[in-house]
């Protein structure tokens, strides 16, 4: 399905963020219309947010698969250990860590779950020395993949949103 979008709205970057967000924001279905796989996903991605947001490292052992992959917003590619490691360490920590879910799909035995985040770094974290104990928005995917009737997280991709220069 194509959006069109006039030529205002292109050069109206809150206009053209308003269009877009309300077009994805209708792509997922209502949670009344969701199917007990696409429950049980989100579930599992709610699992797996307040697994690191609390710093749990048995229960990001328990929901990520072994060949776990995470390429992180500070531009390293994580294994399951190192991501189990840095948690531990407070290298990656938030005060904040809010996911909003903007897509989600289901295809055989894998899981793809899309949207965005706010965070606000740790004052000794990764991202606190990058980018500043400050919020932040980032997109974010993560990849699921069921294993035994249960969805373990496989991949994650998250990147920080740039921010409009103010001119």
């Amino acid at each position: 399905m194509r959006v069109g979008v006039s030529r205002a709205a292109r050069r109206s970057p809150p206009v053209l963020f308003a269009v877009l967000a309300a077009t994805a924001i209708a792509a997922v279905p209502a949670p009344a219309a969701r199917s007990a796989d696409e429950r049980a996903l989100l579930a599992a991605d709610e699992r797996q947010r307040l697994a690191v947001g609390s710093a749990d490292i048995a229960a990001i052992e328990a929901i990520s698969d072994a060949n776990l992959r995470v390429n992180a917003p500070s531009n390293h590619i994580l294994t399951r250990e190192d991501l189990m490691r840095m948690v531990a360490s407070g290298e990656i920590r938030n005060e904040v860590f809010e996911r909003t879910l903007e897509d989600l799909v289901i295809t055989g035995d894998v899981g793809v779950v899309m949207g965005h985040e706010v965070v606000v770094p740790g004052a000794n974290s990764e991202q606190a020395r990058m980018y500043g104990v400050r919020t932040l928005r980032r997109r974010y995917t993560n990849v699921y993949i069921r294993s035994g009737g249960t969805w373990r997280h496989l991949a994650r991709h998250a990147n920080i949103i740039p921010e409009p220069d103010a001119r």
